[in-house]
């Protein structure tokens, strides 16, 4: 179908030509042939796996509607209806058989972790059974505010209600709002509304943490992650304000731009709604969880680019490029001609950041005096980027995500069971309650 098809002569009135003849016979023009092409099977496969990727696939679908024959050359929109060649090509295998090859890859994960997770949820059942246990002791003892003084048991109800957090979370997104209204050459008026507003959010929070250790005591408060947090919070606002007005009054000899640096403490009091968003902490608890195996991951992606690195200088540091030989792909953000940018630029391959440039440029035989004779690299370098990439993007890259999502699974059954065992002990203490055996008081 598009066999010898993809030859177009480059020149300045290429747009005159219709044969490799009238090509040829020209001056300063040359019939030359795309990267990416059918004319033999090692170079259709190269290009259906470009096309599979979806990365500069249409301009390759192009190429091949305004093909129209053998030394032929090429017409605007020749044959409209071999578009329907590529399309099927996309919908078939990157829509379908590539979201397969990452389900069995996915699949294959969660099968040679299902040992391991028996012995897990082994575990899972004795902490459960030790859980619960030393929940009804807990609930069967005397309640630690049971104690206090009337104004501070009322303090300790407000405290545990639902609508003190809701208040809370309002007063956090009033602050986000107005964080948001500052621009770059605001009028004085809009910037001191501002000031005084920080100052007021920083006061309700400053009381929101007195109101909690008056509430729970200090021994309590500190129990909790999520209040150490919000103490933590608390006193880098106030760090912000002091150290803004210390600088402002230039009291501390330091440059005056840290006075804008000191303002993004207040971007921390975001992370106090990360405290009522329980899907976010679970989303967080997932991201803790899953550090040891990501960590074997990041090891195992490290050794992965290492290897690919090297190769990649000892392959490809000498190409050039000059105006005789342009490159597309290749420039001084990304190239192998050290270890530091062959790193670089095989992140940005993995991505799927405009590779196919990349690859285009490391096909074309360089007979520079620098570059050697490298007629092999029409051979290499596919086999090195194909493998790069199935490797990069569809297997490890899944193997991590399937990770996150399994952790992710667990977070929320682990949320699930605390739930149905919170209930289960409800129930146990209600029907004791029924039977005679009452709660010391």
């Amino acid at each position: 179908l598009f066999k010898g098809k993809f030859y177009y002569c480059e020149g300045p009135f290429a747009h005159k030509v219709r044969t490799r003849q009238q090509c040829e016979a020209m001056s300063d023009h040359r019939w030359k042939n795309q990267q990416y092409n059918f004319d033999n099977l090692g170079r259709a496969l190269l290009t259906l796996f470009v096309l599979a990727l979806k990365d500069g696939w249409v301009q390759i679908m192009y190429n091949g509607i305004d093909a129209v024959d053998v030394e032929m050359q090429p017409i605007k929109n020749y044959s409209e209806t071999k578009s329907i060649y590529f399309i099927s090509f996309i919908l078939i295998v990157s829509f379908f058989l590539l979201n397969m090859f990452i389900g069995v890859i996915i699949k294959s994960f969660h099968d040679c972790r299902a040992q391991q997770e028996l012995e897990e949820e082994a575990r899972n059942r004795a902490k459960r059974a030790k859980k619960i246990e030393r929940q009804q002791r807990l609930l069967r003892e005397l309640p630690y505010h049971a104690r206090f003084p009337l104004w501070r048991k009322c303090l300790h109800d407000a405290y545990i209600s639902k609508y003190f957090d809701l208040i809370i979370a309002a007063i956090i997104v009033l602050n986000v709002v107005t964080m948001s209204l500052e621009y770059y050459s605001m009028p004085s008026d809009l910037d001191k509304f501002l000031e005084y507003c920080n100052y007021a959010f920083t006061v309700v929070f400053l009381l929101e943490f007195i109101w909690k250790i008056v509430a729970i005591g200090p021994s309590y408060y500190f129990k909790d992650k999520w209040n150490q947090l919000d103490l933590f919070i608390v006193l880098l606002s106030i760090a912000g304000i002091v150290m803004d007005k210390m600088l402002s009054r230039h009291i501390l000899p330091i440059n005056p731009i840290l006075i804008r640096v000191t303002r993004i403490f207040r971007i921390t009091r975001v992370l106090k709604l990360l405290k009522i968003a329980t899907g976010v902490r679970a989303l967080l608890d997932t991201v803790v969880h899953s550090l040891p195996q990501i960590g074997n991951l990041g090891l195992l992606f490290f050794l992965f680019f290492f290897i690919f690195a090297t190769l990649g200088v000892e392959l490809f540091g000498k190409l050039e490029c000059s105006e005789e030989q342009p490159c597309s792909g290749l420039n001084k953000h990304a190239h192998f001609k050290n270890f530091g940018m062959a790193l670089l630029t095989l992140f940005r391959v993995a991505t799927g950041d405009n590779w196919i440039s990349i690859l285009k440029d490391t096909l074309r035989q360089d007979d520079s005096p620098r570059a050697g004779k490298n007629h092999f690299m029409t051979i290499i370098s596919p086999i090195y980027f194909v493998v790069f990439i199935l490797v990069a993007q569809f297997v490890l890259i899944n193997i991590l995500v399937a990770v996150l999502m399994k952790k992710l699974a667990d977070s929320n059954k682990r949320i699930a069971d605390d739930a149905e065992m919170d209930e289960e002990i409800e129930r146990q203490l209600e029907s004791d309650v029924h039977d005679g055996n009452h709660i010391e008081q």
